[in-house]
């Protein structure tokens, strides 16, 4: 089951809420932009239904909340993903 070490969520969320040539690559190659920040590719698919982001100041403000949801919620998506 793959899932964002902290480090790496670090990393997405500075670049979900700084870079927007990332939040594009997100949006268009999830996996393309996870390998960007060492990410494990197979958690593309969370993202790969995702059609809009949240604007920056709102990751920004929600950064807290969402980190500690990240790992979890991921690591669910995938272990559903694969049960389907």
């Amino acid at each position: 089951m793959a899932s964002l070490t902290s480090a790496q969520a670090d990393a997405l969320l500075d670049k979900l809420s700084s870079d927007d040539d990332f939040r594009a690559l997100l949006l268009s190659d999830p996996a393309k932009a996870l390998q960007q920040i060492g990410a494990p590719e197979e958690l593309a698919a969370c993202f790969a239904k995702c059609k809009q982001l949240a604007d920056p100041q709102t990751l920004r403000a929600s950064r807290d909340v969402i980190q500690q949801q990240l790992g979890s919620t991921l690591s669910a998506n995938i272990h559903d993903l694969r049960a389907g």
